[in-house]
């Protein structure tokens, strides 16, 4: 065999050897154990439900005719002998009066736009940094579907949009405008006549809406009420008063009661505090838990939850769409098959390169299956993207969840 036949048969020995052991570490890595990627999760067991408001309200009527201009926004207190309205003919006449509103709204504007005390001693700059600010205020209140909070904005822009006008050198006078603006809301003002005023005959906070409810839901029946009225009320299917008639109403004081229908859960009892959300809002509210009664059907319970809060949340539905709000939980998921115990320790093996590796992992939540780590940068617990062993090793002292 000559010299160059050795050199080839040795080369392939090699390259042999080479593969084989290769192909073993491959298979002793990727293809023996069997892993899973460290990754995030984020777990939220709020509870949704649809809340029924239960006050002691009293409706408020008027005989006559015509159309209303409330004096009050919802929830505002009013005290008995108060007018809590103003009644037009017909609406022509009460959009006559909002329009001359709004002229003499805009005129008083450009008065302050144009004062001395108001322009002198504001910069530009200083103005259109605050302009910048209301116009995205605005913006998103568009996109929230909160209108009214829009138009407060959009009025605020044009204020100062006339402020700069002013102080830069754009305008300066407005009084012709001023005087227009005034003549027009006169004009409309004396074709809107008010014929005729409404007074409330209770004190409390003024709604100016009925529902038909109010005759039937009181605080004293709160814990009589079944799942079917609950429900019915809910799909709007529940029988109604007749409200012919019922301009608004009146309740006593801020506290109410809101009763609902949730999934039977241990983690509420009579007597906590629970965290509530609307769907409207990201503000948390604390109410008092009355009661949870379980109904014997399919897992449910009724909720009676106190509330010592009055805002537009509450005074604007009947029914509202609700939350109760527990702790979140956001961390690293791990299979419970995959924790191990080493020198007491609770943790889980990863591979890195051809080694297993022990890492701390420190549970913050715990699924039936799973638990959630807590993140950190810390090497020595579980990190994002680390390939968690499923597998018991020979390192183990213990195993189990």
């Amino acid at each position: 065999m000559n010299s160059l036949t050795t050199k080839a048969l040795v080369f392939l020995l090699s390259t042999l050897v080479i593969l084989m052991i290769a192909s073993q570490i491959y298979y002793r890595v990727n293809e023996k154990h069997r892993t899973e990627e460290a990754v995030m999760c984020d777990i939220n067991e709020n509870i949704p439900f649809k809340g029924v408001v239960i006050r002691d309200e009293s409706v408020l009527k008027y005989s006559g005719s015509g159309v209303y201009e409330f004096l009050y926004k919802d929830g505002s207190k009013v005290t008995s002998g108060n007018n809590i309205a103003k009644v037009y003919s017909d609406e022509s006449a009460l959009q006559d009066k909002k329009k001359a509103d709004e002229l003499n709204e805009t005129a008083d504007m450009l008065e302050k736009s144009q004062n001395p005390a108001t322009s002198q001693y504001v910069q530009p700059e200083v103005l259109n940094s605050q302009i910048d600010v209301l116009y995205k205020d605005m913006m998103s209140s568009y996109v929230l579907g909160d209108f009214s909070a829009a138009s407060e904005c959009s009025k605020k822009v044009y204020e100062q949009m006339c402020i700069y006008d002013v102080v830069v050198g754009k305008s300066t006078s407005y009084n012709e405008v001023i005087s227009e603006l005034r003549q027009e809301a006169k004009k409309l003002s004396s074709g809107a006549k008010v014929i005729d005023t409404v007074t409330s005959d209770k004190t409390g906070y003024f709604v100016s809406y009925c529902d038909g409810y109010e005759g039937q839901l009181n605080t004293k029946k709160i814990s009589d009420y079944t799942k079917d009225d609950i429900e019915a009320i809910v799909n709007g299917t529940a029988e109604k008063d007749d409200t012919e008639g019922a301009i608004g109403k009146v309740f006593d004081d801020y506290s109410s009661y809101i009763i609902g229908i949730i999934p039977s859960d241990s983690r509420i009892a009579e007597g906590d505090t629970v965290n509530i959300m609307t769907s409207t809002s990201n503000e948390l509210y604390k109410m008092d838990v009355v009661s949870v009664k379980d109904t014997n059907e399919d897992g449910k319970s009724i909720i009676i939850l106190s509330c010592n809060r009055l805002d537009s949340n509450f005074v604007i539905s009947r029914v509202m769409s609700l939350d109760i709000v527990f702790e979140n939980f956001k961390g690293i998921k791990v299979s419970r098959e995959a924790i191990r115990f080493k020198d007491g320790q609770k943790g889980v093996y990863v591979i890195l390169g051809n080694e297993t590796t022990f890492k701390k992992i420190d549970v913050i939540y715990e699924g039936s299956d799973y638990v959630v780590s807590k993140y950190t940068a810390d090497e020595d617990y579980l990190l994002l993207y680390d390939q968690i062993l499923l597998e018991a090793v020979s390192q183990d002292d213990d195993s189990g969840g």
